[in-house]
């Protein structure tokens, strides 16, 4: 059983990597909320998944893409039930450009000589985008914020990797990128997207929808992932529109994953530059700390009883009451002895001694060798920020079980029989 001493030393220890890396974490938070990250991955993620990441989504243009899209939709139903009417259709531009004179009796002859007359109209229009167009539907165009997402005059370009967000721009006009990023919402639930895909595929439903309409109505959308799709999770739908909603849902919220995961590993590098840059600017030195704590058992043991009332911020709390928390440990333990900041050195505190400001700061040595006490001082504060990597509930956690082990103690020897 180590000695009470040495599990000071490691409590003390792990209290500090946890604290640091805890604080390392709200400050990355109120730094990906500024930036409006977490609605930029969200937005990256479903873009990729229903339009590929392939074409420019205009969210300014939202509303229209909803409308454009239902009205495709319409369209395809119009064409599947009357054959007939788009051969007379095809006929009639020749019939009209003909006779220019028979363009004017009829409203419905007066539509087909500008097709036929422009070429430009002869091209079929672009398709929608998806994003678009269910962003700007009823369902999803209020989630997580407050307005319109149709408002709000982002557009995204294609990514060129992966992973990694696509390009978007803003019109100034509007607000600053930044601005327009933080009001976009940062989650979107698997039922409402759900809502929002047989909504648009379903337009003017005048009552349950059946999965007879919405297999015509996908094979009427667009080509896009989307309608790809969908008309695979038709397919193993067949009749059961339960089993069709439970597989829309399954299928965002797999996909959703991944968007956690690039989220997680972009936030994982913002962690590690926000804490070296909070090592450095507070002191915060793993070889500092741990020969403080292993010659000075009064500092050993006050911090040892800061770290048992020490807890990780909790998932749901505010970055600010996190950060004020964290505030508060640390400057108890700074308290408490522990070497945290850049006040001067106890070497530099005795009467007759002549220190630099470098030698007050503990960077050098005012006894010499102060190219060896400046790579001391590099590799203390590497060691922290290596030990943020782990994170701060595995810190945390390893704190409680150490906590846990010392508050048991020996096992009690057993009485002679």
């Amino acid at each position: 059983m180590p000695s009470s001493g040495i599990i000071d030393l490691v409590i003390g220890l792990t209290f500090v990597f946890g604290a640091t890396a805890a604080l390392s974490s709200a400050v990355t938070e109120l730094i990906a909320r500024l930036l409006g990250l977490r609605g930029a991955y969200l937005l990256s993620g479903l873009r990729e998944l229903v339009d590929g990441g392939n074409v420019s989504t205009d969210l300014g243009q939202a509303q229209t893409a909803y409308h454009d899209m239902q009205e495709m939709v319409r369209s395809g139903q119009a064409h599947a039930s009357a054959a007939s009417p788009p051969a007379s259709a095809a006929s009639s531009p020749a019939s009209e450009a003909s006779s220019p004179a028979s363009a004017a009796p009829t409203p419905a002859s007066a539509a087909p000589p500008p097709a036929s007359a422009s070429p430009a109209s002869a091209s079929p229009a672009p398709a929608p985008s998806a994003t678009g167009a269910l962003l700007g539907g009823p369902i999803l165009s209020s989630q997580g914020m407050t307005g319109q997402i149709s408002s709000r005059k982002i557009v995204l370009k294609p990514a060129g990797k992966e992973g990694r967000l696509p390009k978007m721009t803003a019109d100034r006009r509007a607000g600053g990128l930044w601005a327009q990023r933080r009001s976009l919402p940062s989650y979107i639930s698997a039922q409402s997207f759900a809502e929002a895909v047989i909504d648009l595929v379903v337009p003017d439903a005048a009552g349950p929808p059946t999965m007879d309409v919405i297999k015509k109505n996908v094979d009427a959308m667009p080509a896009s992932p989307l309608r790809q799709s969908l008309q695979v999770l038709v397919k193993n739908a067949g009749d059961d529109i339960g089993q069709f909603r439970a597989s829309v849902e399954r299928w965002y919220d797999d996909h959703m994953d991944r968007v956690s995961g690039w989220y997680k590993r972009h936030v994982a590098k913002i962690t590690l530059v926000v804490g070296a840059i909070l090592v450095v600017l507070l002191n915060i030195n793993a070889l500092t700390i741990g020969r403080t704590l292993y010659t000075e058992s009064t500092v050993n043991t006050a911090v040892s009883t800061v770290a048992a009332k020490a807890t990780d911020c909790p998932a749901g709390q505010a970055p600010q009451d996190c950060l004020a928390q964290l505030q508060g440990q640390l400057s108890a333990a700074a308290t408490a002895g522990l070497p945290i900041g850049w006040g001067t050195v106890r070497d530099c505190t005795e009467l007759n001694v002549t220190c630099n400001w470098l030698d007050q700061r503990g960077i050098f040595s005012r006894h010499g060798d102060s190219g060896w006490q400046l790579v001391l001082v590099l590799i203390g504060f590497l060691i922290m920020v290596i030990a943020l990597v782990p994170g701060a509930q595995f810190w945390f956690g390893l704190l409680s079980k150490i906590g846990t082990l010392r508050s048991t103690g020996p096992k009690p020897a057993t009485g002679g029989s």
